[in-house]
């Protein structure tokens, strides 16, 4: 039974230590306390000499082993027994008039202090072999005063018979103590590594944990959160910054990214990041943002089988925790993006030909407009309309007749400008707008360009055909134009370009303003 009793504190020591080192301290203070009793009381029976060989190298000694063992069993033992020794110094300075008294008061701070029944036990046996070793010898003479009176071994005896009671139910209460401050670091050493992130380390069940409704508590929170964890749809980490290593992961971190063995000890140099210098950047940003809170970040990232993905990342960093701590969640946003673009290029692309529509063309003649009001920036409008077309349409079909329209689009693309745009206005009709274009006659120099290449053969890849088509143009420049405006430059555009086909398509026409008659 003794074995059983000395495994089960044994298993307790480890994790009751932050106990027993803050009692060592207090116990060297103690010891400091009552050996300045002991050198106050030394004068009234000249007991500098005990004093001197007995309190100050107890107190060296309890001094050493605080600084070179604390918190071990050792120095318990130890610190219980100079308790003791300090308690029987005293007894011997005051004639031994007050030995029960002041003993009881040596075992309760053992027993508040340390928590531990051996302590109990050691202090007990001090206690009683200085009662039986010196109390004897003050039987045969020695002036050492344990007891006040002669009569030894029915004194010691009532002393023993006194105070067993007492000593057990201050070994029992050390046990409760004990079992309460274990299940209180438990509780703070669980929470702790909660706090911290650290929720993938699988503690094992303690013997008496069906006792222990707080560490029952806390388990179940920690599982808590790993089934919340569990459910989140975003993939997530709990970062710890000062080794830069990754704590814990959720099973979405798992499924966007990969397993958590894969990545790198240095978060920062984890394979990860696209960018090597992306973690430093996001720390440095962090510093700065209030709140310590960054939050959906575009961030290009890799999965664990090198795939690159584009990512929303959100970073909150706790600096109430030690160590400091940063929860991560990222976000696949690629599929989400592409679907952006897509939306995008339906609302200001033309499908067919994948040039600007008149979406895109209304917004450009829009801040042309503004160039030109604010800094006189000239700019000229093109309006091309294919020759031939319709023939085609209806001999090859309209799937032919998209091919052509597509060629078109592609061959427009390559002789724009990269500042200039064209734009297909639906059918086959396109317009392109030049911008920094100083006149008209520069605008029809460039039309005709557009003109020569549209008259090259096109091949359809459909019906290994061979077509050849022509287009008309007409051109109108802005200065040309007092009151401009983009609906005016469109017409006025439209009818240089009616008028080109007037006079025999394949060919330019600049727009020209009627003469205004004036009155004889």
């Amino acid at each position: 039974m003794i074995r059983s009793w000395l495994a089960a504190e044994s298993a307790c020591d480890p994790l009751l230590r932050p106990y027993r080192v803050r009692a060592d301290r207090i116990m060297v203070g103690m010891n400091v306390f009552l050996l300045a009793v002991c050198l106050a009381i030394a004068p009234l029976r000249n007991t500098w000499g005990a004093v001197l060989a007995v309190g100050v190298p107890t107190l060296l000694m309890s001094r050493w082993l605080l600084r070179a063992h604390a918190g071990a069993l050792v120095t318990r033992l130890f610190m219980a027994s100079a308790f003791m020794v300090f308690t029987g110094l005293i007894i011997h300075q005051t004639g031994g008039d007050i030995e029960a008294h002041f003993s009881a008061f040596g075992l309760i701070g053992v027993l508040l202090y340390y928590r531990d029944w051996r302590t109990i036990v050691v202090a007990t046996l001090v206690i009683y072999l200085h009662h039986l070793v010196l109390g004897y010898a003050q039987t045969l003479g020695a002036p050492v005063y344990v007891f006040d009176t002669s009569n030894f071994w029915t004194l010691f005896g009532l002393h023993v018979a006194y105070f067993l009671p007492f000593v057990g139910m201050m070994a029992y209460l050390s046990v409760w103590l004990r079992r309460d401050g274990y299940e209180s670091q438990h509780v703070i050493a669980l929470a702790q590594r909660i706090v911290q992130g650290n929720l993938l380390e699988d503690d094992a069940p303690l013997d008496n944990e069906a006792n222990m409704p707080l560490v029952r508590a806390v388990r179940m929170m920690k599982s808590r959160l790993l089934d919340l964890l569990r459910v989140m749809p975003v993939a997530a980490a709990v970062i710890r910054i000062d080794t830069e290593s990754i704590v814990s992961v959720n099973e979405a971190w798992v499924r966007t990214i990969g397993p958590l063995d894969d990545l790198h000890t240095r978060f920062g140099q984890s394979p990860i990041w696209a960018d090597t210098d992306t973690w430093t950047s996001l720390m440095a940003r962090m510093r700065e943002a209030s709140g310590k809170l960054l939050d959906k970040v575009e961030v290009l990232l890799k999965k664990a089988d090198g795939t690159p993905f584009l990512c929303e990342l959100s970073l909150i960093l706790h600096e109430d925790v030690d160590p400091v701590m940063a929860i991560l969640t990222i976000e696949d946003i690629s599929l989400r993006r592409k679907t952006e673009l897509t939306m995008q290029r339906l609302a200001y692309r033309d499908m067919l030909t994948d040039l600007p529509n008149r979406v895109s063309l209304q917004a450009d003649l829009d801040r042309a407009l503004a160039d030109w009001r604010e800094r006189q920036m000239p700019f000229a409008l093109v309006m091309m309309d294919l020759d031939g077309f319709k023939p085609v349409n209806d001999t090859h079909g309209h799937d032919a007749g998209d091919e052509v329209l597509k060629v078109v689009g592609a061959r427009l693309q390559r002789l724009n400008r990269p500042h200039d745009l064209a734009a297909r206005l639906g059918g086959d009709e396109f317009v392109i707008v030049l911008h920094d274009c100083l006149g008209a006659a520069v605008a029809a120099e460039v039309a005709q360009r557009f003109l020569d290449a549209l008259s090259r053969p096109i091949h359809i890849e459909s019906t290994g055909l061979r077509v050849v088509i022509g287009a008309s143009a007409g051109v109108a420049h802005v200065a040309d134009e007092p009151r401009p405006s983009s609906d005016t430059l469109l017409k006025n555009a439209d009818s240089a370009l009616y008028q080109a086909k007037a006079q025999g398509k394949n060919r330019v026409q600049v727009f020209a303003a009627p003469a205004i008659s004036q009155a004889d």
